[in-house]
């Protein structure tokens, strides 16, 4: 059994509500979208995967731990990778050169949940001056005095994160649903839960936390984490970053990362 997918790398400028940032992102066509692409697999299935490059800067394809290297695409090329998976889980997928992994591009791989109800929370910052500099190579890192004015989830702040039926965790009453959450972003996120609290089923960085159950859940960069979720409160429960300064859209609230919960409504 094997799964053929083709993903491009694109790099432009987007508009976020009057804010204009440059962004990279892995989407499946050739049409640059804020919101990366997320790949589903069984667990040890094929995955033929071929990364067109549309930019002109050369790029790689990492997932940590599993592609580190011999995974660079060069400018308007394209490379194929096979990879498969032998656990249950959730991996990011990334360009980690600086005008890739720090102006967004990253995504998610889901194993193993093929047949369960699944949602996913991509999350990630910007200083939207600095992504000019970052897209363009001119600036090569993140700078200690890091402040990001721009917050998503997959790829949106909020209330768009209320349109994505990725990101809107809409459930019945009873129901039993899985959330993935990566941070793609240039900083720890850390995810409250109203109403609720979620079990850690995996998590690639802080393996630790495996078994834990809270309403907030800690994410640290470059984590990717599965979260199993129980609706047993009919309603509508909000979720969002703790940090205050992540639930703003260039310092108004309410924005940024931000999304809900619906339980039988």
């Amino acid at each position: 059994m094997a799964l053929d997918i083709v993903l491009h790398i694109n790099k432009g400028e987007l508009d976020f509500g009057g804010s204009a940032v440059s962004i990279c992102a892995f989407n499946e066509t050739e049409t640059l979208d804020s919101k990366n692409a997320i790949i589903e697999l069984e667990i040890d299935e094929l995955l033929n995967l071929t990364v067109i490059n549309n930019d002109s800067l050369t790029h790689d394809f990492t997932i940590d731990g599993v592609i580190l290297a011999d995974n660079d695409i060069a400018g308007y090329s394209q490379e194929t990778f096979q990879l498969s998976f032998d656990e249950l889980g959730a991996w990011r997928f990334y360009s980690s050169v600086s005008y890739g992994e720090y102006i967004g591009a990253t995504g998610i791989i889901n194993v193993g949940l093929t047949e369960e109800t699944c949602f996913f929370w991509n999350l990630f910052d910007l200083n939207k001056e600095l992504t000019y500099d970052l897209a363009s190579a001119e600036l090569e890192y993140i700078p200690s005095m890091y402040l990001p004015e721009l917050f998503f989830i997959n790829g949106d702040h909020f209330p768009n994160t209320l349109e994505d039926e990725d990101a809107l965790v809409s459930v019945e009453l009873g129901d039993t649903c899985y959330i993935t959450i990566v941070n793609g972003g240039n900083m720890d996120h850390v995810m409250h839960f109203h109403g609720f609290h979620a079990e850690i089923v995996s998590a690639q960085v802080a393996s630790d936390r495996v078994g834990w159950s809270k309403d907030t859940v800690p994410i640290k960069k470059g984590e990717a984490v599965v979260l199993q979720l129980v609706a047993n409160l009919e309603g509508i429960y909000p979720v969002h970053d703790h940090n205050l300064i992540a639930v703003t859209n260039t310092g108004f609230y309410p924005g940024g990362m931000i999304t809900q919960i619906h339980v039988g409504q």
